[in-house]
């Protein structure tokens, strides 16, 4: 069983298969909403409702659309380079050229600059603009379908968020019991002010996905006011440029781990899976790396949500996790994300004093687990960015909380009831982890956690515990 986590997109490919999916090493699974209309959420609700009878750990996470950039509905067109497409805001469109769904895309151009459709899979250079027309000489061949994402690098557009979808997906994602939320194409503190106003008291966990210019200027404050960061590349790459995005990864991954906020990294890990069923080289060397950057969760895109492989992409996904945390755990591979969140992390609060003690003192080989009552997942989190061998065993009183804790890394999640005394609450959770199988009579466990009304940060106490 790997430490890191695997999040798979569900989609038509992969409706009828979830059963083999968690079989396969699933820990949650990712609704894209912009690809959700609302007389499709009875059957996304069935999912959720199947996932949970199946296994009542696996978290459900979804993509609000957000403000994204998309070409309206058209006939697919086969484009030439050096040909000239126009651009047309949707409400213009009268069948000749492709209509964008953004009204006033005009206004932020000029001359010369790039449009990358589809991930740059098509590219124009802006020639002119003709009143609300945008025209592009087409830079390199390809076909433009109906819906596909537009970008302009280094160009900030604003759009508002929510919008009126955004808004009706935010209702069916609160009623139907979902874990996570991600505000696709997060640029600022006030988008995820706007998600407060969507989720405020939800119970749900603030997600941001910084993919486009905008957010990658104001990556600090977008990290630090989210519960939940994903490292989307495919929009990013194509606005600030590919060739940046293996930095912005790094650094994003570093900041979230030093932080304890859990970090996905996304988009075309096994992208090659979606057609064939073995991955490139590089594809692995990418998820390998991934996980030795510090990622608490690697995640499937189109390879399960419209691929031909997608139980084989989870298999080949776990595989993959499980050699690169062998590497990790190896000592002569001269990696060790905990020495060096050790010397990062500043002892601002008791639960930074307490989780890096918790680290150092792990290291001794008669302890055998870590065990965390939690009613929050915030000691979880600060514990787990450690990296550590041995298993963190997270005792919640809530469901959800339970689900949301198996995002994080080197977790493992169980269930019990609130109790109250100090004392009964440490015998209790050594007791739930020893009925589970994780420890056993007379092993040795750490356990820690927060007590008293002092709020978030208020981890305070770590004992040794020997289990009878």
């Amino acid at each position: 069983m790997t430490k890191t986590k695997i999040l798979a997109t569900l989609g038509p490919a992969s409706f009828d298969k979830i059963p083999e999916l968690i079989k396969a090493g699933v820990d949650g699974f990712r609704f894209n909403m912009a690809h959700v209309s609302p007389d499709e959420y009875g059957h996304r609700k069935g999912l959720i409702k199947k996932i949970r009878e199946i296994d009542d750990k696996i978290f459900i996470s979804a993509d609000l659309e957000g403000p994204k950039i998309r070409l309206g509905t058209f006939d697919s067109i086969d484009v030439r380079k050096d040909e000239e497409v126009e651009i047309i805001p949707e409400n213009k469109y009268s069948g000749k050229g492709i209509p964008i769904k953004l009204d006033d895309f005009y206004k932020y151009l000029k001359k010369d600059d790039k449009i990358l459709i589809d991930d740059g899979k098509v590219c124009l250079r802006v020639s002119g603009i003709n009143g609300k027309v945008v025209k592009g000489v087409v830079e390199c061949d390809g076909i433009i379908e109906k819906r596909k994402g537009v970008n302009v690098p280094y160009v900030s557009i604003p759009i508002p968020f929510p919008s009126e979808k955004d808004k009706r997906d935010a209702e069916f994602c609160a009623e139907a019991g979902i874990d996570i939320v991600f505000a696709s194409y997060t640029r600022n503190v006030d988008d995820l002010i706007e998600w407060d106003r969507l989720f405020g008291g939800t119970g749900i966990l603030k997600g941001s996905k910084p993919e486009n210019y905008e957010g990658f200027k104001n990556i600090e404050e977008i990290i630090q006011n989210s519960d939940i960061v994903m490292i989307p590349r495919g929009d990013a790459g194509m606005e600030i440029g590919v060739a940046k995005i293996p930095a912005y990864q790094k650094m994003i991954i570093e900041r979230c781990n030093v932080l304890g906020i859990p970090v996905v990294t996304a988009t075309q890990m096994l992208e090659s899976m979606t057609f064939y069923n073995e991955p490139t080289r590089a594809e692995v060397s990418d998820v390998f790396n991934a996980v030795l950057d510090g990622s608490d969760v690697v995640m499937l895109s189109g390879e399960t949500s419209k691929g031909k492989y997608p139980v084989e992409a989870v298999h080949k996904m776990d595989e993959i996790a499980e050699e690169a945390e062998k590497y990790l755990f190896d000592p002569s591979s001269g990696v060790n994300l905990g020495e060096k969140l050790d010397k990062l992390i500043k002892t601002g609060n008791s639960a930074d004093l307490i989780s890096k003690s918790v680290y150092a003192a792990a290291s001794s080989k008669d302890i055998k687990a870590i065990i965390v009552p939690t009613s929050t997942s915030y000691t979880a989190r600060m514990i787990s960015r450690f990296r550590m061998e041995k298993p963190v065993i997270a005792v919640a009183y809530d469901e959800r909380v339970k689900r949301q804790l198996n995002v994080m890394w080197g977790v493992f999640p169980l269930i019990t009831d609130r109790l109250h005394e100090e004392k009964e609450i440490v015998q209790n959770a050594v007791r739930v982890a020893k009925e589970k199988g994780y420890v056993a009579k007379d092993d040795s466990v750490l356990v820690t956690t927060g007590f008293g009304d002092y709020g978030k940060g208020s981890t305070n106490i770590m004992r040794i515990e020997k289990v009878s």
